[in-house]
C-alpha cells in the first residue's frame, strides 16, 4: 500500500514564476503538486482528481522597498498582521507551474498540470521580516489533465 502511494506520481516540469511589482521588487513563485487522488471515475475528462499543492515564493525587494522599512519593527514569529498593507501594481508576470504524471493500475495514465497564476500583490508598511519587507501575493490555481496511457 505505501509503495502504491509514493509511486504513483512521477514529476515531469516544474517551472519558477516571477512577480515585477509596481515598487522595483521582484517575487519569484514556485507550485509544488503533493499528491493526486482520483475522485470519481467515469467522468467526461476520464477521471477527476483531487489535487493537493502548496506554493512558496521568495522575495528580491528593491532597495527603494527595502529603505522603506529600515526603521519598522521585524514581525514576530506566529504574529498576524491586519493593518498596514499597500495594494502593489503587478507590472510583470509569468505564472508557476509544474506537471506531473499520474499512474493507476484501474484508471490508466494521466499528466496533471498545476498553474498558479499571481493575481494581486500587496506589501506591509508598518513590519518588516529579517530580509526585508513583508509581501503577499494572490493567486489563481489552474488545474487541468489529460490521459496520455492505457490501462495497464
Amino acid at each position: 500500500m505505501m509503495s502504491t502511494l509514493l509511486n504513483n506520481l512521477s514529476f515531469r516540469n516544474s517551472v519558477r514564476g516571477y512577480v515585477k511589482v509596481s515598487d522595483g521588487s521582484i517575487i519569484i513563485l514556485r507550485a509544488a503538486i503533493v499528491d493526486v487522488i482520483p475522485s470519481q471515475v467515469p467522468s467526461p475528462f476520464g477521471a477527476e482528481f483531487n489535487v493537493n499543492y502548496i506554493v512558496g515564493i521568495s522575495v528580491h525587494p528593491s532597495e527603494g522597498a527595502l529603505n522603506e522599512v529600515k526603521d519598522k519593527p521585524i514581525l514576530e514569529p506566529g504574529k498576524q498582521v491586519n493593518e498596514g498593507w499597500i495594494e502593489l501594481e503587478i507590472d510583470d508576470k509569468v505564472s508557476a507551474y509544474e506537471e506531473v504524471i499520474y499512474k493507476d493500475a484501474k484508471i490508466g495514465e494521466y499528466l496533471i498540470r498545476l498553474e498558479i497564476e499571481p493575481i494581486m500583490a500587496s506589501k506591509n508598511t508598518q513590519f518588516k521580516m529579517q530580509q526585508g519587507p513583508l509581501y503577499t501575493l494572490r493567486w489563481a490555481p489552474k488545474i487541468s489533465w489529460h490521459k496520455i496511457g492505457e490501462k495497464t
